[in-house]
């Protein structure tokens, strides 16, 4: 994520104070438990001294190019540049627009929450959504090394083996499951120990809920699920994806593991590698049919860096359509109607956009104080199907140890928690388009959610067992009450308001820069860009569909392996 212009302190916090999702009562909690700034910053002692990157503000332009340039730090880019770096001597210059992620809300995973407030989070709005009752969605991104893995709730989840099925037989070959596995194995350090679907050594320190320190309202979660005849799950990266989980965290010793903290910062010992901060990438340099280089902002000017060999463009499913759209690549009618000449068209540039729906969501009063998790608040997931004739789980549904809901809901809960739901396989496509040619103005964003009765119905059938759940026996020395939906919603009108109003995002846009080699595809299933020498793709605007899980995983995954394609036809 590369052009973002900075907000002040005070803007960043409105943004936090006026976003879909409310996490005040995240905040009031975790500082009723005493998690304070002041705790976090003894905490991040450890880390102040290790700056392991250049700010431009600080270094002069380079003057000979790079071998690759890869534009983004974030859980592609960041695992990219380091894997090219590590296997090749080839020199590698990383850009990002964000700054140091050496900071007390990024590393201590109990304030993710409260790095949603920081400087360093850029909220985007969507469009009107005109089936959620023409709301006004939040988008906060994260800008810094290691993106949006600085700041998301730490899941680590491949998703179903079918996602990546339904990849190869659309065309994208060596995306299967069978394909990816041994990547995913060797990026991994499983505390559970290595299996025929795990793997243990690799970079990426991966842990579960510890016994004794488990939430007791996630193991509520779990019971009551089972109650109801879904199987438990001792690992949804494991053989199956369905059933009550303890979830897979990137978390170690008390610490996040970012991209940056696993995969970058132990690849900067080699002198191949050079990572700038404060660098917004503006646009990709285009000679003919060939991507030659790069410009960006260099501590506020523009500036230029030529390329050796390839650019990978790891900026995200927002910012990735939006370099290439105002580099003068993508649909050429959008381009025309800003003003921007058109280099190469590519129908699918900004189409195709996909994101999980969250219902925030079902929430309960305690009978008593709700203990602080020991962890991300969220311990227990449940993938479901809505028909037992799918491929694949295409519903989820979560427990969260505090109030969660959206600001039109506005939950009062004194001891409060929540149970919440989520459409996994969404069947809504929507756009990323420019607003102008001036790479400062925000993109244009509609994930067009709930647009398909498809939704719709899992929604409801998600929420419902999210209810269900939460009604269960287990939690009878929990639950005091329900507060949403309530008891006055009991019919499916009722319902449908109250989902129209708690729809949200799980913060996993992606597909917007689609692989494939269909007329809409963007990218070949060697991350090429087509049309365009010398340039590639590696983040999740590539996934041709969202996988069923978390996006992080796959995100982490698509840079580990692009490194790989790159250095294959070297």
């Amino acid at each position: 994520m590369n052009t973002k212009i900075r907000r002040s302190g005070a803007e960043a916090v409105h943004a936090y104070k006026t976003k879909t999702i409310d996490r005040r009562e995240f905040l009031s909690r975790m500082a009723a438990a005493g998690l304070s700034i002041g705790l976090a910053n003894s905490l991040s002692l450890a880390f102040s001294n290790n700056v392991f990157a250049n700010s431009t503000k600080d270094v002069p332009v380079p003057t000979e190019g790079f071998d690759y340039i890869v534009i983004g730090a974030g859980s592609s880019g960041a695992t990219a540049a380091a894997r090219l770096a590590q296997l090749s001597d080839a020199t590698v210059l990383v850009l990002e627009a964000g700054g140091t992620d050496q900071l007390p809300e990024i590393q201590n995973p109990l304030l993710w929450p409260q790095s949603l407030a920081q400087p360093f989070v850029e909220h985007f709005p969507t469009t009107q959504q005109v089936h959620a009752n023409k709301r006004i969605i939040d988008w906060p991104r994260a800008y810094a090394i290691g993106g949006n893995s600085d700041v998301n709730a730490m899941i680590f989840c491949r998703g179903h083996r079918h996602d990546y099925d339904s990849w190869a037989a659309a065309g994208c070959a060596g995306w299967d499951f069978a394909s990816v596995l041994p990547a995913y194995k060797a990026l991994e350090d499983w505390e559970g120990g290595a299996s025929e679907y795990r793997g243990t050594g690799g970079p990426l320190r991966i842990t579960q809920p510890a016994p004794g320190l488990r939430h007791p309202g996630a193991a509520a979660f779990i019971q009551s699920a089972v109650d109801l005849g879904h199987p438990a799950n001792p690992d949804f990266n494991s053989e199956r994806l369905d059933g009550p989980a303890w979830v897979n965290m990137t978390l170690s010793g008390g610490t996040r593991q970012s991209t940056g903290l696993a995969f970058l910062k132990p690849a900067m010992s080699r002198k191949n590698l050079t990572v700038f901060t404060d660098a917004p990438t503006t646009q990709l340099v285009i000679e003919g049919n060939r991507c030659v280089g790069v410009s960006y902002l260099h501590n506020g000017k523009s500036a230029t860096v030529r390329v050796n060999k390839e650019v990978i463009l790891s900026a995200g499913s927002i910012e990735s359509p939006k370099i290439l759209m105002l580099s003068g690549i993508g649909r050429a009618q959008d381009l025309q109607r800003v003003g921007i000449e058109t280099k190469v068209a590519l129908s699918g540039v900004g189409q195709n956009l996909q994101d999980h729906v969250l219902g925030a969501g079902v929430n309960y009063e305690a009978k008593n104080q709700v203990p602080v998790s020991h962890y991300n608040h969220s311990e227990a997931y449940m993938w479901a199907k809505t028909d037992s004739k799918q491929p694949t789980p295409n519903i989820n549904t979560l427990y969260v140890s505090l109030p969660f809901s959206t600001p039109e809901l506005n939950v009062k809960a004194k001891n409060g928690y929540s149970i919440l739901s989520g459409v996994m396989q969404p069947t809504s496509r929507g756009t990323i388009t420019l607003k102008s040619n001036d790479f400062r103005d925000r993109p244009v964003i509609n994930p067009n959610y709930l647009s398909t009765k498809t939704d719709v119905d899992a929604f409801m059938h998600a929420t419902e067992l999210a209810r269900e759940i939460g009604a269960g026996q287990a939690f009878a020395d929990i639950r005091k009450e329900e507060l949403l939906p309530g008891p006055r919603v009991r019919t499916r009108a009722d319902m449908m308001h109250f989902l129209r109003q708690s729809c949200s995002t799980f913060f996993h846009p992606t597909s917007t820069c689609k692989m494939g080699v269909d007329e809409m595809a963007v990218v070949d299933p060697t991350l090429r860009v087509h049309g365009v020498q010398g340039l590639r793709v590696a983040d999740a605007s590539i996934m041709p569909t969202i996988t069923t899980g978390n996006t992080n995983a796959p995100s982490i995954l698509i840079g580990w392996r692009a490194a790989e394609l790159v250095l294959a036809t070297a």
